[in-house]
């Protein structure tokens, strides 16, 4: 995928997200056991019993009883899933917008551990710690040289609210390790990674997921935009996999008039469910666009049908991710849950978007894969337009063709550039050269920044990257045009270890091919 097109947020964890099934909606079910449910638990353990017994090599019954659980269910559609205590956890902290820990993000060269932005307001804000930091040892325990993993080493840093952690570093320039002892707490995951103004009065909103900070987050980046003068409204949701279905509904809210339809649900054991735009939101009027791309899925997809289907704006990009299943959570006994699908949902126009998934779930994913690796190479954008199962004809309020069984097709299509000059930039930044050299100099020259530069404005005002030649040598290639985009790319990456997202995408939104092609 090389030479697809350059998206700041790393796409792998994404496409691994969407790989173990997305959440579109939750909904906290009672737990129920029948006679012929017993039964059948009675024959499955007797069976796994069986194979700890005497099958050749060793095994682990809990093993054994999660992969059977998630065959079972990924022989029904891919999304339903089984989740351990310790997965329920962390995807539970993924929607809540929040967790317990010290409120660094780390960065790995190797196996060895750095800081790589100290987030805002977070416990390690107060400490001392700096980006670049290697951190050495956790509560005198050596972490990095050693060959942890990253989750090894995130689950020793992490911990309850209110326990205390010593991280012993090494900092550039300082002969002797440093510690430093932070009281854990609770660190916020902002849904909103990024909100501020583009030219001709453009509000851009940048939304990573949707979770229950969302409403409130959006609503207020809505209002501080409106201050600011927005006449219309950017809303990116590339890159956002989704998340609850009550999150998606108030966005949609917030955009479209009193009494449109936003989305309806329907499954063989629950009936169908409308829901309608309550009226009151922050941006009813006004030019509306809408980014999605190939990894805009389920709750993102819910927003941008809804505003295609109601024709309140322009839903632009690439053809989207094609998640139409809504699932409900049942929490087990023993801390557990399990994710099942119990309905489809519907964009106003009457389209379930959801990609087909009848040939399995290897077979679903598989085609996906394919796709991003053709997309580069297609001579035309046909493949982002066309529908891919369902070929019926949908109609938006005002008559326009829309189709389903496969995504949300754009109504201005933004195909992958090809050119020689862009496929040359992407190489080189999907090769990590220039993100490893930019937090390279992080690793030396933070300290020196951080006198430097007093605040976020004065550094994306002020700052210039020293050679970029000499950090990345293969930045010589490049065209002229292509080298400046690069150096704009490495000081947002040094921004945001420095300054946190905000200030990263504030630096590459200048340089975003997407934004730059915008009607």
């Amino acid at each position: 995928m090389s030479n697809s097109n350059f998206r700041p947020n790393k796409l792998m964890p994404l496409l691994i997200a969407l790989l173990s099934g997305i959440l579109t909606g939750l909904l906290i079910a009672p737990q129920r056991t029948s006679k012929a449910v017993m039964g059948l638990s009675e024959k499955v353990m007797e069976i796994v019993q069986l194979v700890e017994d005497e099958y050749v090599d060793p095994t682990d019954g809990d093993t054994l009883c999660d992969a059977m659980l998630n065959a079972m269910l990924l022989s029904l559609d891919p999304h339903s899933r089984y989740l351990s205590a310790d997965e329920l956890r962390k995807e539970q902290e993924s929607m809540q917008g929040n967790f317990d820990g010290i409120g660094v993000v780390l960065r790995y060269l190797g196996d060895t551990v750095y800081v790589g932005e100290v987030m805002a307001d977070g416990p390690s804000a107060r400490s001392g710690l700096t980006p670049g930091d290697c951190i050495v040892t956790v509560d005198g325990d050596t972490v990095s040289g050693v060959g942890l993993s990253n989750e090894e080493t995130v689950g020793r840093i992490r911990g309850p609210h209110g326990s205390k952690v010593t991280l012993g570093v090494l900092r550039h320039g300082s002969a002797k390790p440093l510690h430093f002892t932070i009281v854990r707490g609770r660190v916020a995951m902002p849904s909103v990674a990024y909100a501020g103004m583009l030219p001709k009065q453009t509000g851009y909103i940048h939304l990573a997921r949707f979770g229950e900070t969302t409403t409130r987050e959006v609503h207020a980046a809505l209002q501080q935009l409106r201050q600011q003068g927005m006449r219309r409204l950017v809303l990116d949701l590339r890159g956002n996999g989704g998340g609850l279905l009550e999150a998606a509904i108030d966005v949609a809210d917030e955009l479209l008039p009193a009494g449109d339809a936003i989305v309806y649900t329907q499954g063989h054991h629950q009936r169908k469910q409308h829901v309608y735009a309550s009226g009151g939101g922050c941006f009813e009027q006004g030019e509306l666009m809408v980014l999605i791309d190939e990894y805009s899925a389920s709750a993102s997809e819910i927003v941008a049908g809804a505003v295609q289907d109601n024709d309140r704006g322009l839903v632009v990009g690439r053809r989207s991710f094609g998640k139409g299943l809504v699932q409900r959570q049942y929490d087990l006994a023993d801390g557990s849950a399990l994710w099942l699908t119990v309905a489809r949902y519907y964009t106003p126009s009457g389209r379930c978007i959801q990609r087909p998934y009848s040939h399995g779930s290897d077979e679903y994913y598989m085609s996906f894969i394919e796709r991003l690796q053709a997309a580069p190479t297609t001579a035309d954008s046909s493949y982002l337009t066309q529908p891919l199962d369902d070929s019926t004809r949908y109609y938006t309020k005002q008559r326009r063709v829309v189709y389903g069984g496969g995504g949300i097709c754009p109504d201005k299509v933004l195909p992958y550039r090809s050119d020689n000059e862009v496929k040359a930039f992407n190489i080189l930044v999907n090769s990590g050269k220039p993100s490893r050299a930019a937090f390279e100099y992080v690793i030396h020259e933070a300290s020196a920044l951080q006198r430097a530069y007093g605040s976020e404005d004065d550094f994306v005002r002020r700052f210039r990257m020293p050679d970029i030649d000499r950090m990345v040598p293969d930045a010589t290639l490049l065209s002229a045009g292509q080298h400046r985009r690069l150096e704009t790319l490495m000081k947002a990456y040094v921004a945001q270890s420095l300054f946190g997202q905000y200030a990263f995408y504030r630096i590459y939104n200048t340089i975003d091919d997407d934004l730059g092609r915008l009607p």
